[in-house]
């Protein structure tokens, strides 16, 4: 059920972002809300995207970068950051969006990760291919901390009014 409900906010987050309540930029990443989720995302200048989705008090990232995967397996790669280097396991899910279906890695965010991204102007993100080489995206992460920082109060201040309700 949980996997129904975050794949299709995934859905509904990457498809229509038009929709999306309060979209607002912060430098290279936005954050942006739809129906109790929120979001904060990036793209680098080619086909990848880097973000992180929060829906009922539990966050996850996600990265998507073009590379087929089957459904349910668990797939490795590398972030890199101005903290070193960190070795990521995502599983791999399919969304269908208004420009065809994207094959996104789920990973969790965890406080060495989260304390790293603050800490670098850029994450890269090593994925390795079937013939030994690899895809490499790159991400500004020029806005990460504001557009995180927004998307956390104000879902924290919407849990608030509810439970006040």
């Amino acid at each position: 059920m949980r996997r129904a409900l975050l794949t299709l906010v995934t859905v509904l987050c990457l498809s229509l972002p038009a929709m999306a309540e309060d979209r607002e930029q912060h430098g290279s990443w936005s954050s942006q809300f739809l129906e109790g989720m929120g979001e904060a995302t990036t793209h680098d200048s080619g086909t990848s995207t880097f973000g992180i989705l929060c829906a009922q008090a539990r966050c996850r990232y996600y990265f998507a970068n073009g590379v087929d995967c089957e459904p349910g397996g668990n797939y490795p790669f590398m972030i890199t950051t101005d903290a070193g280097a960190l070795t990521i396991e995502g599983v791999c899910e399919p969304v269908s969006t208004a420009n065809g279906d994207v094959l996104v890695y789920w990973f969790n965010e965890n406080d060495v990760m989260n304390r790293a991204f603050l800490q670098t102007p850029v994450v890269g993100f090593a994925f390795p291919l079937t013939d030994g080489k690899f895809k490499l995206s790159s991400f500004s992460m020029e806005g990460y901390k504001e557009a995180v920082e927004r998307m956390v109060k104000v879902m924290r201040d919407r849990m608030l009014t509810r439970s006040e309700e």
